[in-house]
């Protein structure tokens, strides 16, 4: 009785397993599959940022690249361009030409600047000194405190505080645009014919036909 018992039972557990299955062909298909996005490890893939990150060291490269073509470029006006042990950018803007200052040292400077910088040094005369006429060479300046004075036209003058009485400079008369008076000026003060000496400040005043707007004259 018992050995029937577990027979019949052992017969239904397995029609049962049958209707599992063919239920399962029927309908598995039907199920929707999880997205690729979710799986291996914890239930989930971390997208792959390998190509973001390519992009943005791209985009990095390319700025470095832009900076360095910037670093690289020609040097602007006063900038160093050369000089013992320079590894820098060496080739100036146009219009600019790369002058040695010394053997250390080269700068960019526009022909004018460069014109002043190898221009020689003047050489200071001491008061009462001769400034002018006879074997005067060369450029040359006054010691502060003076100026030069001519005693005679293309003969003689001197370095002096003010122009002496009967001195020639005591008739000369300065030009449009040039400076005659001020705090601590020394030199010709008086203006040629339809010309007054502006005070464009307290320190400068200048030669005009007339006294421009904004002038403290």
């Amino acid at each position: 009785m018992l050995k029937s018992i577990i027979i019949i039972f052992a017969i239904f557990i397995n029609f049962i397993i049958a209707q599992q299955n063919i239920i399962d062909d029927r309908y598995g298909n039907r199920i929707p599959q999880p997205s690729s996005y979710f799986g291996v490890g914890y239930g989930m893939n971390v997208p792959n940022n390998n190509n973001n990150m390519n992009n943005n060291n791209n985009n990095n490269n390319n700025n470095n690249n832009i900076n360095n073509n910037n670093k690289d470029g020609p040097i602007e006006e006063f900038g160093q361009c050369g000089g013992l042990d320079w590894e820098g950018q060496k080739t100036c803007q146009a219009n600019l030409i790369c002058l040695k200052r010394s053997k250390y040292y080269s700068q960019c400077l526009s022909s004018e600047e460069a014109s002043k910088a190898t221009r020689p040094s003047p050489q200071v005369i001491p008061p009462g000194g001769k400034c002018h006429g006879g074997n005067i060479h060369g450029p040359i300046a006054c010691a502060i405190g003076t100026a030069c004075f001519i005693q005679t036209e293309n003969v003689h003058g001197e370095c002096k505080a003010h122009c002496p009485q009967g001195w020639f400079c005591a008739k000369q008369t300065l030009p449009e645009w040039a400076p005659c008076g001020g705090e601590g000026y020394i030199g010709l003060t008086k203006c040629k014919e339809g010309l007054q000496c502006y005070a464009h400040s307290r320190w400068y005043h200048e030669c005009r036909s007339e006294c421009p707007a904004g002038w403290k004259c």
